[in-house]
C-alpha cells in the first residue's frame, strides 16, 4: 500500500458493484459511439456482463472470474432458444466491451489494474463468404426484376455500396453524366426509429458506375417521377432512390428479410443474405485483376489491408496467378 501511495497506483477501497459500474460506463458512453452500437453495448452489457460478474465488487474483480465466465458463456448462454455456447466471435465482442469498460475504470483512478488484460480473449474463426458467380447474379437480377428489392439489389452488385448506404442515396448523389454515385449518407435503424448518419469509417466516397446500372437508373428515375405525379409529390434532388411509394425511408431490416424470404424460394439458388452482394461485388473485382487499392476505395474500406484481410480467399487465388504469369516469363527467357 505504501508503495502504491509513493507511485500514485492506489486505489480506494469501494464497494462499487462491477454490475453498478458497468451502467454508469454505458451512460459515458452514450454520445461518444452510434445508437445502433449503443444498443448493442446494452445488451451485452445487461444480458452477459451484469448476470455473470456484476455482483462481484469492481476493486476485487480478478481475471479468474472474467475466465470463469468466458469458459461457462462458452458451454451455454444462448438466448435464442437454440441451446449451447455463444460464439466465439459473441465472446470477443463481450471481452472488448468488458476490457474497454475496466480500461475506462483505471483511467478514472477507480481501479489499479484491468483484469481482463490478463484473459486471453475468444479467437473467432473467420466465415467463408459466400459469393455469387456471374451467371447467378445475372440469374438473381432477372428473378427480381419485377419486384421493388430490383433497384437496392442491382446497386449492390454494381457497386458494392452496403445496405444502409444504399437505402440513404439521393438522386442529388447519383451523377449520370459522369456515371456515378457520391457516398455520403447511411441510414441506420435503432429501436427509436430510423436515421441518416455518416458512411461507416466517415469515408465519403465517388463510386463509379458500370453503363448497364446508369440505364437500368435512368428508367427507375422516370418511373418514380411518375408515380410520385399522381400522387402529387414533386421529385427532387433530396428523393430517396430506393424508397416507399410515398418518398418516405424503407425500414433497411425489411429489405433484409424480404430479400431473404425471396432468395429461399428460388430453386437451386444459394441461400445469401443481403451483405453478401457486396462481397459478390469485391470478389469480382479482384477476380477480374482490378487492383486491390481500387477495390478499397469502391468499397469504402478504412485501409487496404481489410480488403485483403476479408477477401484473402480471393487473393491466394490472384498468388497463384501471379506465380503462373512469372512462370510464362522466365520460361520465356529460358
Amino acid at each position: 500500500m505504501l508503495h502504491a501511495l509513493d507511485t500514485g497506483s492506489y486505489v480506494e477501497p469501494s464497494n462499487l458493484l462491477v454490475r453498478d459500474y458497468m451502467q454508469q460506463w454505458l451512460d459515458t458512453m452514450r454520445g461518444q459511439v452510434s445508437p445502433k452500437s449503443h444498443e448493442r453495448y446494452e445488451e451485452i452489457v445487461n444480458g452477459f456482463i451484469a448476470p455473470a460478474l456484476g455482483s462481484h465488487k469492481l476493486t476485487r474483480l480478478m481475471p479468474g472470474h472474467i475466465q470463469a465466465a468466458y469458459s461457462d458463456w462458452e458451454k451455454g448462454g444462448r438466448r435464442d432458444g437454440k441451446g449451447g455456447g455463444l460464439s466465439a466471435r459473441t465472446r470477443l465482442h463481450i471481452h472488448r466491451i468488458l476490457n474497454s469498460a475496466l480500461k475506462a475504470a483505471v483511467k478514472i483512478q477507480i481501479l489499479a489494474r484491468n483484469p481482463a488484460e490478463a484473459v486471453n480473449a475468444p479467437k473467432p474463426t473467420r466465415k467463408d463468404i459466400s459469393a455469387l458467380d456471374a451467371a447467378q447474379s445475372v440469374q438473381l437480377l432477372t428473378a427480381i426484376r419485377q419486384t421493388r428489392m430490383y433497384v437496392p439489389v442491382l446497386l449492390a452488385l454494381a457497386t458494392g455500396m452496403r445496405r444502409g448506404e444504399i437505402m440513404a442515396l439521393r438522386w442529388k448523389h447519383v451523377d449520370f453524366d459522369k456515371k456515378a454515385v457520391r457516398v455520403v449518407e447511411s441510414l441506420e435503424q435503432t429501436r427509436k426509429g430510423l436515421r441518416f448518419k455518416p458512411p461507416k469509417n466517415d469515408k465519403v466516397r465517388v463510386v463509379s458506375l458500370p453503363a448497364y446500372a446508369v440505364e437500368e437508373l435512368q428508367r427507375h428515375k422516370a418511373d418514380q417521377t411518375e408515380a410520385f405525379l399522381k400522387l402529387g409529390i414533386a421529385l427532387d434532388g433530396n428523393t430517396l432512390v430506393y424508397s416507399h411509394y410515398d418518398g418516405s425511408p424503407i425500414l433497411p431490416n425489411s429489405l433484409t428479410h424480404q430479400f431473404r424470404r425471396f432468395v429461399r424460394n428460388m430453386k437451386n439458388f444459394p441461400a445469401i443474405c443481403f451483405h453478401d452482394l457486396r462481397h459478390t461485388h469485391a470478389t469480382e473485382l479482384l477476380r477480374s485483376g482490378i487492383h486491390p487499392k481500387v477495390a478499397q476505395e469502391r468499397l469504402g474500406h478504412s485501409s487496404i489491408s481489410v480488403t485483403f484481410d476479408i477477401y484473402s480467399h480471393v487473393t491466394e487465388t490472384m498468388q497463384a496467378d501471379a506465380a503462373a504469369k512469372i512462370d510464362a516469363v522466365l520460361r520465356g527467357v529460358g
